[in-house]
């Protein structure tokens, strides 16, 4: 008679529970990896469209800036002036710090600006430093206006301009650091 031998056929439980331990392993570390790259994506869009923002108020203020007939008052984080396109009425341009948005008024009555305006449109949100400095030229530059007879009406011929917004997680975003606006008064 022929002795059938027994046919090993199939895993042992110490080959499958070490085959579960290992796809499990490689599942977590594949699974880490698919949620950072969510996150990444998620700070990208979202600072993106901080960054655009920030463009778009950038080229505002360039444009109000670059119109400016005659500067009423200014301070580090307000100017008030009389635009070209309306020279009877003054506009404002103000941040009040801390969380508020940088805001534009328009027929302003903040002629005195050590004070904070109330009230306008709002130019961008989520700003971290808005600052104005008022040169005669790019080295030369005071943080008020009018300062003293080297910083008048008839000198001052740049405006420089600083400005920061808070991104996703509140990472900084550069627009404008420094850039200088060349003023157009007549």
């Amino acid at each position: 008679m022929l002795k059938k031998g027994i046919k090993n056929q199939g895993f042992t439980l110490l080959e499958i529970i070490m085959s579960i331990v290992i796809i499990t392993i490689i599942g977590v570390i594949a699974g880490r990896g698919f949620l950072e790259i969510a996150k990444g994506y998620v700070l990208s869009r979202k600072n993106a469209t901080v960054a655009q923002q920030g463009q778009i108020t950038a080229a505002r203020l360039k444009k109000e800036f670059s119109s400016i007939r005659s500067i009423t008052c200014g301070g580090a984080n307000i100017i008030t002036y009389k635009s070209s396109r309306n020279a009877s009425e003054d506009v404002t341009i103000y941040w009040a710090g801390g969380n508020n948005p940088l805001m534009l008024k328009m027929a302003s009555n903040c002629t005195v600006c050590t004070s904070s305006c109330a009230g306008g449109d709002k130019l961008a949100e989520n700003i971290s430093d808005f600052t104005l400095s008022y040169c005669t030229t790019t080295a030369n530059c005071s943080a008020t206006f009018p300062n003293n007879p080297n910083f008048t009406e008839a000198t001052v011929s740049l405006v420089k301009v600083i400005l920061k917004l808070k991104g996703y997680d509140d990472t900084l975003i550069s627009i404008a650091d420094p850039d200088f606006v060349i003023l157009n008064q007549e």
